[in-house]
């Protein structure tokens, strides 16, 4: 089954009179339960891709399914609903709520939908991350590492169809950073399905797949 669905998926940009193609005519596929990494240099267009894939950015041209629904095509409300509830976005600079508690970011999702928080989900979360006795913390008192943690329960806590993670160990050291990725793998291998964007060659290698991008283009 595919959860994402990407066709003929364009990006341009105007500077002056010239046009650049962020992303140029991309199609693939994820099927549930796969792990695949976007790779390439900086610049290649790969977090463009994922924000066109994650509804952040619109596209030039082509489309995007998830779950089959193409959410290039429905209005704003849809496709912020689609965004909590089928997209977990983990982001590289964590993307926290410094007013709010670990535990009141991880919920955020929920609340946000008019949710009841599962609890017993919530601290299996937790213990998985490593996190437990940090929840009544700040984001301003917590590592990176422990924020990035944090994030990765945030884009769990509502069960989504899949995981986008965009350099999610980008701003940690090489020990977090390889902590961070055996963390996504074990996610990964208990059934949740993860597009990870990244370019060290060994974290895409720990991937099912790889997809190379280079001007925008699928290699």
């Amino acid at each position: 089954m595919d959860i994402v669905s990407v066709n003929n998926l364009t990006k341009i940009y105007k500077q002056g009179t010239d046009e650049v193609y962020a992303v140029d005519r991309a199609g693939f596929c994820i099927k549930k339960g796969e792990f695949v990494a976007i790779i390439g240099q900086s610049g290649s267009g790969k977090t463009t891709l994922l924000n066109l894939i994650g509804g952040i950015e619109h596209p030039t041209s082509g489309s995007v399914q998830i779950d089959g629904v193409d959410i290039h095509t429905i209005d704003d409300n849809t496709l912020a609903g689609i965004r909590r509830r089928k997209i977990g976005y983990i982001f590289q600079d964590f993307n926290l709520l410094p007013i709010l508690t670990a535990k009141e970011n991880i919920i955020m999702p929920l609340l946000l939908d008019s949710k009841k928080v599962d609890e017993d989900y919530l601290q299996s979360l937790v213990d998985l991350l490593g996190i437990k006795h940090r929840l009544k913390h700040l984001p301003s008192q917590l590592s990176g590492g422990q924020k990035q943690r944090v994030a990765i329960a945030r884009a769990l806590i509502n069960h989504p169809s899949i995981i986008l993670a965009d350099e999610p160990t980008g701003n940690l050291d090489k020990k977090t950073a390889d902590e961070i990725m055996n963390l996504l793998i074990e996610i990964n291998r208990r059934g949740n399905t993860v597009l990870l964007v990244t370019h060290e060659e060994r974290y895409a290698d720990m991937c099912s797949r790889k997809i190379v991008l280079s001007d925008g283009r699928i290699q």
